[in-house]
């Protein structure tokens, strides 16, 4: 089994099973809790696809194994389902202007009007996400590039004041020797993440429409000097991406650098050409993590569904009308999670149809439907949910 989380490689939740175990369901957590009961597993099968009437399932697998599941939560009534949530990490859009084009990104064929946060409703988003102490770490990246950012210093300090991390993702090509001392202070920063799709100059430029390898070089070699934890991700797809990842490895790695590629990715079809995925996925939806684990708040406060809403279409609300709670299970916000995870039908339009995430073989599926494992016939100890 394999759970892609929001990191750039999968993570291995355990699932070594006691002996008395008969299945196990992974919560939103990615923790598993185990069952003893295979009748549990077969009453969760029935209940899979549609509605079942309480009476009818006791029937066939006992009322106390119903009263097991529906105490667990692992069953629960129709009006109730979808309104569970769980915050790992909160993604928000301090600008929205780039100055790159890279053209594995949608800014490369429409490029958004700048735009900054201000920093009260920066402040105010902090102040509501604090509380949640399941968030890992807060991104300060939306298709932008957050070093341009003027509020930079003051938005560090307010995460500093609260206790959060930022996972920075940057291309460098603004890092500069006060805003790396200002990532140095504390232990604010969690990772420094740098997008750097090439080392050569002909590529890097046909890669991201600039000319500034040497001004992100020179931003990369100082944070690693200032012995900032770095990640390296590489973009793109075939033999001339694999050839741009050995040159980055065998560069940074001595240096202790992770240098990962980056699974292709048209943004639900904001791409076109080489990056185009042409996914098309009909009937109900089939479950994703985003609207369950990521908070993604927009230059303006909305919140929105996920990193890959590049026009941030599906909105569910305004942080400045509420808590995270009540947006997060507001009736917006809970139909768009029904949408999602097939619960209702999502309309021919909806973003999601044509997001590589729904697609059954897709290789970082999160959640999903019951109904859509092939729990029947399932060896003992590795069902999955």
């Amino acid at each position: 089994m394999v759970y892609a989380i929001d990191e750039l490689t999968p993570a291995y939740p355990d699932v070594t099973a006691p002996e008395w175990a008969a299945f196990g369901a992974i919560g939103l957590d990615r923790s598993v809790v185990w069952h003893g009961d295979a009748a549990a597993l077969g009453a969760l099968h029935d209940a899979a696809a549609a509605p079942v009437g309480r009476p009818v399932l006791a029937a066939a697998h006992g009322p106390e194994v119903v009263d097991d599941l529906a105490g667990r939560g692992w069953l629960q009534r129709p009006e109730d389902l979808c309104a569970e949530y769980l915050l790992t990490t909160a993604q928000i859009e301090v600008t929205a202007h780039c100055n790159w084009g890279c053209e594995f990104c949608p800014v490369s064929l429409d490029r958004k009007p700048p735009a900054t946060m201000p920093m009260p409703l920066f402040e105010e988003i902090i102040e509501k996400i604090a509380p949640y102490d399941t968030i890992r770490y807060v991104t300060f990246h939306f298709y932008n590039e957050p070093t341009l950012d003027r509020f930079f210093a003051e938005r560090l300090a307010v995460l500093r004041t609260h206790g959060l991390k930022l996972r920075l993702f940057t291309n460098a090509s603004r890092l500069t020797e006060e805003k790396i001392a200002l990532l140095r202070q504390g232990d604010t920063l969690f990772q420094l993440v740098v997008n750097l799709p090439a080392l050569d100059e002909d590529s890097f430029h046909d890669l991201t429409g600039t000319r500034g390898l040497a001004r992100t070089l020179a931003g990369v070699e100082a944070a690693l000097d200032a012995g900032l934890p770095m990640e390296m991700v590489v973009n793109g797809g075939g033999a001339d991406a694999r050839r741009r990842l050995g040159e980055l490895r065998e560069r940074f790695e001595p240096r202790g650098v992770a240098v990962r590629s980056t699974l292709l990715s048209d943004r639900a079809g904001s791409l076109a050409e080489d990056y185009h995925q042409d996914v098309r996925v009909e009937g109900r939806l089939r479950g994703c993590g985003w609207p369950v684990n990521h908070a993604h708040f927009s230059v303006a406060g909305d919140m929105f569904i996920c990193c890959n809403d590049y026009y941030q279409r599906e909105k569910f609300g305004n942080i400045r009308s509420g808590s995270v709670h009540d947006l997060m299970t507001g009736e917006a916000a809970v139909q768009l999670r029904r949408r999602v995870f097939g619960v209702a039908e999502a309309p021919d339009d909806y973003l999601c149809r044509t997001c590589h995430d729904q697609l059954p073989d897709f290789p970082r599926r999160q959640f999903r439907p019951l109904a859509s494992f092939p729990l029947k016939g399932c060896h003992r100890g590795v069902g999955r949910g």
